[in-house]
């Protein structure tokens, strides 16, 4: 009997119990979420076959709810024009107070009732991932639903098989059935949306409004490096690099191993002058932005809203995989790729072709990219450029928020 007492004893504080209990809390979880999230689609239906559309409202959401991308610029001409709108903003609570958002544009807290009820009401629906799908309302007939995508002639896969996540791959399935238009910049998006979420949707070679803002005047594009250097107390005879790698699915953060200092140093041998570094990282990534450490030299530019702005101001540009660099790309600054876990995130999302294909000089490690910048040849690298850009079918002229205004407009019956 003592040994029988013994092995229960053992039995207990073996946590059977414990995983048990905790398997069974779990499902009850699940079951809760299951249940809210059935509950809550039945409402937005009722609510989407109950709102009239309003035909001068048009809806605005990007993937962080910041004022920024595409939105941004096309938010900003369709004000320009002074024209008969209702033009509402999703963004958070928190965002609110931000100051970031223009004066005559209605601001709506995202996933709130009043949210739902703006976009069920809404005559345009202008997105850049899949913002509209990830808790959605319906579509009805009459609304228009616009996707300007925040890539471009980018790097990493897209596809169902590529994102390793079925949650985001149930919404671009849901968007790729709802999206109106596609606004590409070049033939290669074109494949890309074709042979993806969009393989029947309308696409319109147009380029994006983001990148006009490359096609300024240089009066103008000083404007904006003067109010970058303003915005991070940077004086103007100083040079900027910009950093700003992709996240991981993991938040692994030694995969943000840049030397930053190191960085600095090879681009003043190179380039002369005085150097900063604009640290960017995206907004999915946690652990890299706690361990990184901000000097007078390393200057943290996570929480700046528009990327474009930053790159306007860059003289020079670093990532991994994001595809910010194929908006660089436009801008004949030299751009390098440090890609320290290249092979690992090749085999788990892959690329739409070898990154050797791009202009951009590659390094794995810390020393390379040193190397890299000590023997980056600029005549070498326009023709690159120049190369890939013809390759990649590129369509950006500069144009492309007028464009996309005037479908807008047409949509709204003020063209």
């Amino acid at each position: 009997m003592k040994i029988f007492r013994k092995i229960a004893k053992n039995f207990v504080e073996g946590q059977f119990f414990k995983v048990i209990f905790t398997l069974i809390a779990d499902f009850f979880r699940g079951l809760r979420a299951f249940v809210d999230y059935g509950l809550a689609a039945i409402a937005r239906l009722i609510l989407s076959g109950t709102s009239k559309i309003q035909d001068n409202k048009v809806v605005f959401m990007t993937f962080n709810n910041n004022y920024m991308c595409n939105q941004k610029y096309i938010c900003e001409e369709l004000l320009e024009q002074k024209l008969p709108l209702d033009i509402v903003w999703v963004c958070t609570k928190a965002q609110m107070a931000s100051g970031q958002y223009p004066k005559n544009v209605r601001l709506v807290v995202r996933d709130s009732y009043e949210f739902f009820k703006e976009v069920a009401t809404a005559k345009v629906w202008v997105d850049n991932a899949l913002n509209f799908t990830w808790n959605p309302i319906p579509k009805k007939k009459g609304q228009f639903y616009l996707q300007t995508w925040h890539g471009s002639m980018g790097l990493k896969r897209i596809g169902k098989q590529d994102v390793k996540n079925a949650r985001w791959s149930m919404s671009a399935a849901m968007a790729g059935k709802a999206t109106t238009v596609c606004i590409s910049n070049s033939t290669f998006e074109t494949e890309v949306f074709r042979s993806t979420h969009w393989p029947k949707t309308e696409i319109l070679e147009l380029g994006h409004a983001r990148n006009d803002v490359f096609f300024l005047s240089k009066q103008e594009q000083a404007k904006i490096r003067s109010r970058v250097c303003e915005f991070y107390d940077i004086p103007e005879s100083y040079y900027i690099a910009l950093y700003a790698p992709t996240f991981r699915n993991d938040d692994a953060a030694d995969t943000y191993d840049l030397d930053h200092m190191k960085f600095v140093r090879a681009l003043e041998a190179k380039f002369g002058g005085r150097w900063v570094l604009l640290n960017r990282y995206h907004f999915k990534t946690k652990n890299a932005r706690k361990n990184s450490v901000e000097t007078e030299r390393i200057i943290s530019a996570t929480a700046y809203p528009d990327i474009q702005e930053l790159i306007v101001a860059a003289d020079v540009g670093i990532t991994d995989y994001s595809s910010w660099i194929c908006d660089l790309v436009l801008t004949q600054k030299p751009g390098f790729i440090y890609a320290p876990d290249l092979k690992a995130y090749d085999s788990e999302r892959g690329f739409y072709y070898p990154l050797e294909e791009t202009p951009f000089p590659i390094a794995e490690t810390n020393e390379e990219l040193a190397e890299r910048i000590r023997n980056f040849d600029p005549v070498a690298y326009e023709q690159k450029r120049q190369e890939f850009l013809k390759a990649r079918g590129c369509k950006e002229d500069g144009h492309a928020t007028e464009k996309i205004v005037e479908i807008i407009k047409g949509q709204c019956g003020l063209a």
